[in-house]
């Protein structure tokens, strides 16, 4: 599919500078990958609130996944000149479908969809698909088709990790390790995640080969995951040694990959990235790494890391001391990001004492519709395109069109002016008083301080249409005077024009003082440096490989288009599948908050 390509436009010129910097360096800073679940909720967190079938197709016999496919095949060729969005929807719905039978007499027919539909969603869930249809024929024919055209539609090459998720048959996996002789850096890196996502233990002498000679720093990143993946225990000694590497990406890489080898006796050497000299990510993913080991080993080093992680990483280190205290204590215990209070708890544990909850002061008031906001690195994104002015008052009601207060971007002020305010009124005290004078914050601690006190929140925002716009260069402190500036400014931007998605998004994965992003859209991408839903996708991966930036969705399609020739352009599952795969694969959560 064609697409057009437009340069990505940013109003601050020194912003531009730096994310042009950035975005513009070489390939193998930014090679394709389909990024990580590290930083992330488990995947089943991440999920819209709709059904999209009635049953569960792989329950199906046989002789049913024969019939219903027969009845698919029929019904694609019949939809599939069709290119309006209700027709592509149901052939995507219905490749999906066919892939979660899992019934290998499908592959011929997602080939057919892969190498000859239209629209590239669907031919990405076609690709992906194959994989769950068990059918090592289809898989290799679909390897190789994507291999061979990788330069001229690079998004099916960076879905290969995705498709071989679900890869189950010991045939294919194996043959993929026939293919990690690429030559180019960008295919070869998602060759090599698809193969840690096989867990072949075959793979090790490939993998290490490229972990000791590849000149990418991409695909030794990825080959380190991959090793922990597929090695388990012989993994262990390999990974240990890159945990001491001068370059961060490699000792985040080789802590992952120790994450999922799984070994308890990680732990020792993991503990040792948990300091504050470390870089944030990388104290993050440690932590990570040691709380899916999970065992009462992990407490202590996890209890460390909320003296000196971010908040982001406190929260999921409060998560995993949850979870472990109840699967090895059976203690339904919560004492927040408190490393004191956890401390004291653990003392006891170890004593034989079951210790009763302290009175904790519930700390998480300040919340984005659905979203606790477990950052204090926070950058709200609004959608402020045309759209956003959408839906007019009612003819008959009598409402002055002054006096309207339900339209979409009315929606998004309140809910994100009621975040701001409770920011502020959280973030009371934490500011020093010198710092806040001067409005400094280049000496904001990203941890505790020795007595437990919090470090203060800072927060940017930006709207876009057909350019984003910032508010200000850097963050800054979230006290009620800034926040308030930060309302009145967000209160000039009036909807206009298109929708630059990739673009919004590219600002806050290239920002560099920010760990979470608060995405807010209505619209198909419209306009920007790239339009197509999966090229999106897959180009917000690889500039998010590094970063790790959590990027949280919220889908707002609030009543109907007073045009009525747009609104066929409007589908609220359609954007809420888009934005759900935009936060599943970039460590963030969905909300679907349409009502049309």
């Amino acid at each position: 599919m064609l697409f057009r390509i437009k340069p990505l436009v940013i109003t601050t010129a020194s912003t531009l500078c730096a994310l042009l910097a950035v975005y513009l360096a070489p390939p193998t800073a930014l090679a394709g990958g389909k990024g990580s679940d590290i930083g992330g909720p488990p995947s089943e967190e991440v999920h819209s609130d709709r059904t999209r079938f009635g049953i569960d197709p792989s329950a199906l016999s046989d002789e049913e996944k024969a019939a219903r496919l027969d009845v698919i095949q029929k019904e694609y060729e019949s939809l599939k000149r069709n290119q309006d969005i209700i027709p592509t929807r149901t052939r995507r719905n219905r490749v999906i479908f066919v892939g979660q039978m899992h019934y290998p007499e499908s592959g011929k027919f997602l080939r057919k969809v892969f190498e000859g539909d239209h629209d590239m969603r669907t031919r990405v869930a076609a690709l992906v698909a194959i994989g769950k249809s068990g059918d090592p024929g289809s898989i290799e024919a679909a390897v190789k088709k994507v291999i061979s055209t990788a330069k001229k539609e690079p998004v099916f090459a960076s879905s290969l990790p995705r498709m071989f998720e679900y890869v189950d048959d010991a045939e294919a996996k194996a043959w993929l390790l026939t293919r990690l002789r690429q030559k180019d850096a960008d295919v070869l890196a998602s060759i090599v995640e698809a193969v840690g996502h096989t867990r072949n233990p075959d793979a090790l002498p490939a993998l290490k080969a490229l972990i000791e000679d590849h000149k990418s720093l991409a695909v030794r990143f990825e080959a380190l995951r991959a090793y922990g993946r597929c090695g388990g225990r012989k993994a262990v000694g390999k990974l240990l040694v890159y945990l001491s590497r001068e370059e961060w990406q490699l000792r985040m890489a080789a802590a992952e990959g120790l994450g999922y080898a799984g070994q308890p006796e990680a732990i020792e050497e993991l503990q040792r990235l948990i300091i504050r000299g470390e870089e944030p990510i990388v104290v993050e993913t440690a932590l990570e790494a040691v709380a899916r080991i999970g065992t009462r080993a992990a407490i202590e080093p996890l209890i460390e890391g909320l003296k000196v992680g971010r908040l982001r990483a406190r929260q999921k280190v409060r998560k995993a001391l949850r979870r472990i205290a109840k699967e090895e204590f059976r203690m339904d215990k919560d004492y927040h990001v408190d490393p004191n209070s956890w401390t004291t708890w653990w003392k006891k544990v170890k004593r034989g004492v079951d210790p009763d909850d302290p009175t904790m002061t519930e700390s998480e008031t300040a919340s984005y519709f659905r979203f606790p906001i477990h950052s204090d690195r926070v950058l709200f994104i609004l959608d402020i395109s045309g759209s956003m002015k959408w839906p007019d008052a009612p003819r008959d009601s009598g409402i002055k069109p002054s006096a309207w207060r339900k339209r979409r971007i009315d929606v998004a002020h309140r809910e994100l002016f009621a975040a701001l305010r409770s920011l502020a009124k959280q973030n009371r005290g934490r500011v020093p008083t010198k710092a806040r004078r001067k409005g400094d914050t280049s000496d904001v601690p990203v941890a505790p301080s020795a007595d437990g006190s919090e470090p203060p929140t800072l927060f940017n925002l930006a709207t876009f249409a057909g350019v984003v716009t910032e508010w200000k260069p850097t963050p800054v402190f979230a006290t009620e005077e800034n926040v308030e500036a930060g309302i009145a400014w967000i209160k000039r931007q009036l909807p206009r024009g298109g929708t630059a998605t990739f673009d919004a998004l590219a600002f806050g994965c290239l920002h560099p003082d920010v760990d979470t992003v608060y995405f807010l859209s209505d619209g198909v991408p419209s306009l920007g440096r790239f339009e197509e839903q999966e090229t999106i996708l897959s180009e917000i991966r690889k500039l998010n490989r590094y970063r790790r930036i959590s990027i949280n969705t919220i889908a707002l399609i609030v009543g109907l288009s007073p045009i009525e020739s747009a609104r066929k352009y409007e589908d609220p599952e359609d954007m809420a599948d888009f934005m759900a795969r935009i936060a599943a694969e970039n460590q963030g959560k969905f909300a679907n908050e349409s009502r049309p």
